[in-house]
């Protein structure tokens, strides 16, 4: 296997990183300089530029700042439109804490590729720019706020739901055999529902979707999971 195609963990992607961001600030990048950046040992950080050498990415000598290849600086460019690309959607369209945004991107900047990169900076441009999406911005700056975290509290299959208490589709499980026949049936995520009543015949409850009356079979409702709404 030849240096271009040894393997970079999502790890040593961090420490590409943090390398480009520190020679952008300080033109010098020195491996205590690195560790601080990163929160981590100083031996821990030597493996890595050891590892990130052996690649062609960096130039790393002992007592010596850490520069980085065409290679190194080409890859670190990549993996900072992947952040900043993520960071922009998550806190201008998901309206999330900058910092909070900072984490996260950390976290899926590892996992996400192209073409998606560019279709996600495609989107937001768009949502920031166009005319014709100035009600979408002001849909999303109202109600991406108010939007909570599910902890699960207060959810219950379909199955236990009182008679003629209404609810909130919250999730279906996968393991509900035709997911797709219920979804084409309108049960999907944030559906609201009524609870009618048990049917005259066999193991099936009655439930009222908008206009529409629907038969389920118990065994079917409990994978079904819904918050109550009265």
């Amino acid at each position: 296997m030849t240096k271009d195609n040894l393997p970079i963990s999502s790890s040593l992607e961090d420490y590409l990183e943090a390398i480009a961001e520190i020679l952008e600030e300080d033109e010098h990048a020195h491996t205590k300089d690195i560790a601080t950046k990163l929160g981590v040992s100083m031996p821990s950080v030597t493996n890595a530029l050891q590892a990130l050498a052996a690649r062609d990415l960096i130039i790393y000598r002992s007592h010596a700042p850490v520069q980085l290849t065409d290679t190194g600086a080409a890859k670190a460019a990549v993996i900072r439109r992947r952040h900043q690309a993520l960071c922009r959607f998550l806190s201008r369209l998901l309206k999330v804490d900058p910092a909070e945004a900072d984490a996260a991107a950390c976290r899926i900047e590892h996992v996400i590729q192209e073409p998606i990169t560019s279709r996600m900076t495609a989107l937001i441009e768009a949502v920031e720019q166009r005319e014709d999406c100035a009600a979408l911005r002001k849909y999303l700056d109202e109600i991406m706020p108010d939007i909570k975290p599910e902890t699960g509290q207060g959810l219950i299959p379909l199955s236990s739901l009182g008679k003629d208490h209404s609810a909130e589709l919250v999730y279906v499980s996968e393991n509900l055999r035709g997911v797709k026949k219920f979804a084409d049936m309108g049960l999907v995520s944030g559906a609201i529902l009524k609870y009618e009543g048990t049917a005259p015949f066999g193991d099936l409850i009655r439930i009222k979707l908008m206009d529409t009356q629907l038969s389920l079979r118990k065994a079917d409702a409990k994978y079904i999971w819904v918050k109550v709404l009265d």
